[in-house]
């Protein structure tokens, strides 16, 4: 059950914001001018995105001239500086059951030779094609603002088989192409159990090796109730799962937990629950605290609500050198506008830490970030006798 594009973007509309995350560039200053006449403050004010609380000791100005967008307004020999800034993108290693099951179709009907083409009986309506389905195009449409791995959920030719290393490595801007092979050319020739415990632990010691500084997370996707307790078919393994979910957390991993075409299996259903609360993100409002779906359909759209959950609202300063007397925040808003967003700590953003390194989006700029309302990210700065033009900036200044 493949979906069209449009569909696509529709389901995971908030996130993906046309099917693409525009986030700002990567930082690069932008010194822009020094002496000339400085453009009249107003005192912080300009165009007020959320929160209500004056900006940084006034100097930032909107000019009423009809230049162009983010131009430099000058004073007392000091130039304002514009840096683009971006939110660190997640690294979230997706652990995927690849169990025979997951050839069946959604009510567990056997699907003959089903295979990850969808082959057999089924045809595309075995779950292992839904999930195709719906992965595919989500990971091809964030790979520049996710970084994706890949682990199955079990390895050959054991039956409780464990995998030990991700079949694609978490790897910034290039993840589509090899998951996009690893869903494809699964084969399905054994593994019938449901290692998750025992997966879990090993995701846990992968991530660990990574050395980037990006918030990292865990989504465990399965279709049936853990039952590899010590390396064999033994009913179940719900106490060891929900520990190594546990595990997962502690050492800095949350887990997201998605259960395919589990809701009438009671067993899977508390497992599954407990397992989503261990892991720390778990579903609110719904009937399950697991992402419980169904089809193509309802994994899409909890993927675009997984996603807005990881996407951090922690922007690192990155590119930022000099003084911080007079600062602003811009963004540009779904329609292409720049407006500010006003230091606030509810509703704007604040710093950190007294570092200054990094900025924070909090209440409705946080959720104008996560929701892609906002993009394209400025921090811009200059001395305590500088001004700051934020838009429509005369042409000659």
């Amino acid at each position: 059950m493949r979906l069209a594009g449009g569909l696509v973007c529709l389901l995971a509309g908030a996130l993906l914001a046309s099917c693409s995350f525009k986030a700002g560039t990567a930082a690069q200053p932008d010194t822009r001018g020094s002496g000339g006449a400085a453009v009249p403050g107003s005192g912080g004010g300009g165009a007020t995105a959320t929160g209500g609380v004056t900006g940084t000791g006034g100097g930032v100005s909107i000019g009423t001239g009809g230049g162009s967008d983010i131009m430099i307004g000058t004073g007392g020999g000091c130039g304002q500086t514009n840096v683009s800034v971006t939110p660190l993108p997640p690294d979230i290693l997706i652990v995927q059951d690849r169990s025979l099951s997951m050839t069946d179709d959604e009510n567990d009907r056997p699907c003959t030779g089903g295979s990850a083409n969808g082959n057999g009986n089924c045809g595309s309506m075995s779950k292992w094609a839904q999930v195709i389905a719906a992965l595919e195009p989500v990971v091809m449409q964030t790979q520049t603002t996710v970084n994706w791995g890949l682990m199955f959920l079990g390895s050959e030719p054991d039956m409780c088989g464990a995998a030990t290393a991700p079949v694609v490595p978490i790897t910034p801007n290039t993840s589509y192409a090899p998951i996009q092979v690893a869903l494809s050319g699964e084969m399905f020739t054994g593994q019938i159990g449901t290692p998750t415990a025992a997966v879990m632990n090993n995701a846990v010691t992968y991530m660990q090796s990574l050395t980037d500084a990006n918030p990292k997370f865990l989504l465990l996707a399965t279709d049936g109730e853990p039952n590899c307790a010590r390396g064999i078919v033994n009913g179940n393994d719900d106490t060891g799962a929900v520990n190594a979910v546990t595990a997962a957390k502690m050492a800095g991993f949350p887990t997201f937990v998605v259960g395919i075409a589990t809701a009438s299996d009671m067993g899977a259903t508390t497992a599954l629950n407990n397992m989503a609360v261990a892991g720390g993100e778990p579903q609110t409002g719904a009937a399950t605290q697991y992402y419980s779906v169904t089809d193509t359909n309802s994994l899409l759209s909890a993927l675009a609500t997984i996603l807005k959950a990881a996407t951090p609202c922690t922007i690192p300063l990155t590119g930022v050198n000099g003084n911080l007397d007079k600062v602003a925040v811009t963004a540009k808003d779904a329609s292409g506008n720049t407006v500010q967003i006003m230091e606030d700590p509810t509703n704007g953003w604040s710093y950190t830490d007294t570092s200054m390194t990094a900025i924070r989006l909090n209440g409705d700029a946080c959720n104008d970030l996560q929701s892609v309302t906002y993009t394209g990210f400025q921090f811009i700065y200059t001395c305590s006798t500088g001004h700051i033009c934020i838009d429509n900036c005369p042409t000659n200044m």
